[in-house]
């Protein structure tokens, strides 16, 4: 297929692989939860960076449409870092389930940033990656000087994770799909096997449907990467991060610049769930990006820089 060009183009740019291509060097980070893998460009000797986070499901190259995006319209991301979390991408994950805390998770991503010499950052996050993005900020408020949330884990997901049946009408798509990497995840090696499977006849367009506008119009790195991370095991545990998780207390604690938006077909995370954000953080500014599902950096890479404040 081709991909689409244009101001009002839908998911312009497939998904990069290859860092050394986009100028990206790489430095893993090991901790008790296993590594964290940084792909990073130092484009200036300052010690604030742009640290990337992204999502259940997802990878470093989540990011790579973002980046070509602002490439494209000379637009400056400085000190990029594009991590790999634990269980995701080529980083590993080698604690026990009931090991991986929210400040666990966090703890490494700081540890990822200052082995580089960045103390301060800006940290940008996609569903889980914008949960985790928010616990930094609340965490190390001296450190997190701004953040921006792209269709961020919110109350619905924290709501269907701890009461599955009473919530389901929130977000069906997300707990059918949980539930699901919940049963494979206890099938072990069968589990992957099944969804690799699910991959090799054709099926996974029909199945990631629901996070996209328009499934049809992707380039199919996109699917395949989908493909390579949904990944039962690690699902299950990103999940199990929001539970007994108190969102004002923690929210109230965010005093940097916050940015959030969500695609207006997103099916993960709902305009109560960005209102909700906008409230508990007064300072914080929510965008709804139009014609756009849930993965909004791919699908919609120009409105996501003018949301995220880079171009006007």
């Amino acid at each position: 297929m081709t991909t689409e060009t244009g101001p009002d183009a839908y998911a312009p740019f497939g998904l990069r692989t290859d860092s050394a291509a986009l100028g990206l060097s790489e430095v893993t980070v090991s901790s008790a939860l296993g590594t964290a893998i940084g792909h990073y460009r130092r484009d200036s000797p300052s010690s604030r960076a742009t640290i990337f986070l992204h999502g259940a499901a997802g990878s470093w190259t989540t990011w790579t449409p973002l980046l070509q995006e602002a490439q494209r319209t000379g637009i400056p991301i400085t000190n990029p870092i594009l991590i790999d979390l634990p269980g995701w991408g080529d980083a590993v994950l080698s604690a026990a389930p009931e090991d991986v805390t929210i400040n666990a998770v966090c703890a490494l991503v700081k540890d990822c940033a200052e082995e580089l010499g960045f103390t301060q950052w800006d940290v940008i996050g996609h569903s889980m990656g914008g949960f985790i993005a928010l616990h930094l900020a609340a965490t190390w408020p001296q450190s997190v000087l701004s953040v921006g949330v792209i269709s961020g884990t919110g109350e619905s997901i924290l709501r269907s994770v701890e009461h599955p049946v009473r919530s389901f009408r929130a977000l069906p798509a997300f707990t059918l799909l949980w539930r699901a990497m919940v049963v494979l995840a206890a099938l072990g090696p069968v589990g992957a096997a099944i969804v690799r499977a699910a991959g090799a006849i054709g099926a996974l367009p029909l199945l990631v449907r629901p996070l996209f506008r328009h499934t049809g119009r992707l380039d199919p790195s996109v699917i395949a990467a989908l493909g390579r991370e949904l990944r039962p095991a690690s699902f299950s545990i990103a999940a199990s991060l929001v539970r007994n998780y108190d969102l004002d207390d923690v929210w109230a604690r965010i005093d940097c610049p916050v940015r959030a938006l969500n695609g207006d077909h997103d099916v993960f995370s709902t305009p109560a769930d960005l209102i909700r954000l906008g409230v508990s953080v007064p300072h914080s500014t929510i965008t709804v990006v139009g014609d756009c599902g849930h993965f909004a950096a791919v699908e919609r890479p120009a409105e996501v820089l003018v949301a995220l404040g880079y171009a006007g």
